[in-house]
């Protein structure tokens, strides 16, 4: 009886530890407007720089938005008892912006950069993906300054366009 334990043992480890498990890949609800994104800034048509690689995936809080990020941070120095700011690729931003999943749009109304000691009023206005795989949008900042450095809030429209790193196409191979 001992020998036939073990056996049926033996059969039922074998068969546990040989099945593999299947993933099936599951996407956010926020894609294709989700992404990582490669920009370039221009002014009334004309190029002012760039590339800058900035990112866009889903907020937490809903299916009505996505958060807009170029990489910039922050960190309380208590020490000094000041933020230290690191810079963005593009602004120094990180964002809430609605969106239309249906229309692939989004824009902000009110919107404040969320990083600590930075929180700027940004402007995002005509918003879009084009097809699946770029992106355009207008924003403005209320930090913006002027050729001599003088403050003009929201006083310069700034057009990103640009590509999706990852193609859609890609992304869903993976």
């Amino acid at each position: 009886m001992r020998i036939f334990k073990i056996i049926i043992m033996s059969l039922v480890a074998v068969a546990f530890f040989s099945c593999e498990p299947t993933y099936t890949k599951t996407y956010s609800w926020a894609y294709p407007v989700a992404g990582d994104w490669m920009v370039k800034a221009y002014i009334d048509g004309a190029e002012v720089g760039g590339p800058y690689e900035i990112k866009s995936y889903n907020s937490s809080f809903g299916k009505d938005s996505v958060w807009f990020d170029d990489y910039g941070s922050s960190i309380f120095d208590i020490a000094k008892d000041k933020w230290v700011i690191t810079s963005g690729n593009f602004w120094t931003m990180k964002y809430k912006a609605a969106v239309n999943m249906s229309t692939k749009t989004f824009s902000t109304t009110g919107s404040k950069s969320v990083i600590g000691g930075y929180e700027i009023g940004i402007k995002v206005l005509n918003g879009q993906i084009i097809g699946t795989d770029s992106i355009s949008f207008d924003i403005q900042f209320e930090d913006d300054i002027d050729a001599n450095g003088d403050p003009l809030p929201y006083g310069t429209t700034y057009q990103l366009k640009g590509h999706r790193e990852v193609s859609y196409e890609e992304y869903m191979q993976q």
